[in-house]
């Protein structure tokens, strides 16, 4: 029942901030034109892309925090305020924009592949991502909690692939608009996210430096 418990907190968190229907508008712009075979191949280095990297910092971000001597308190604070920022502008209908410039978007359109970059990195598995994830691992202390994070990061995974496969068909279907609706949605999401990552720096501590002061 925990594992279960769990895994409802943090995996919708994991697909919000990756934000894939935001992230498929800049894939249908990028791939416009391949054939099917290659859309599913970009789409499946993606999510591979997306999980890997999502792997490597959640099980090496402890390593991260102790080299630089940075603490969880300190680390909620500036993801909280980075997701803020990121929130706000999905909220704006800017995320799609901010992520990658008109510069390099002409780059990478003329490359075979752009599914480890800028697709997996930074588009979807981006500062946003990364801080999230290790957030999350800091605070999971139990196996089934790793576990779940685990778990999470493969079904996110997952949907980023059906997500970007059927970019093309979702468009055409439902429109840009409608996708940018469901990626301001998630904005909003990911703002109260930021918001719950900033009190809970804050008050460890305010908990820490002054003691019995929010008992």
């Amino acid at each position: 029942m925990e594992l279960l418990k769990y895994l409802i907190e943090v995996l919708p968190a994991i697909i919000v901030i990756l934000n894939p229907f935001g992230g498929a508008l800049i894939f249908v712009s990028l791939t416009m034109g391949d054939n099917r075979a290659e859309l599913m191949k970009q789409s499946r280095r993606t999510a591979l892309t997306v999980i890997i990297t999502l792997f490597v910092f959640m099980f090496l971000g402890q390593y991260i925090f102790q080299f630089f001597h940075i603490t969880l308190s300190a680390f909620r604070i500036a993801g909280g305020i980075l997701l803020f920022g990121m929130g706000m502008s999905m909220i704006r209908g800017q995320h799609h924009q901010s992520k990658i410039t008109e510069k390099e978007r002409a780059e990478v359109v003329s490359r075979e592949d752009i599914s480890i970059i800028p697709m997996g990195i930074p588009v979807l598995s981006g500062p946003g991502s990364i801080a999230t994830i290790m957030v999350y691992r800091t605070n999971a202390e139990q196996g089934f909690e790793i576990a779940a994070l685990t778990f999470s990061v493969v079904l996110a995974g997952i949907l980023v692939y059906f997500v970007l496969k059927y970019s093309h068909y979702l468009v055409n279907k439902f429109g840009k608009t409608a996708l940018r609706i469901i990626s301001r949605i998630m904005g909003l999401m990911v703002v109260t996210m930021a918001v719950q990552f900033i009190i809970s720096g804050v008050t460890t501590v305010l908990a820490n430096s002054f003691p019995g002061l929010l008992s």
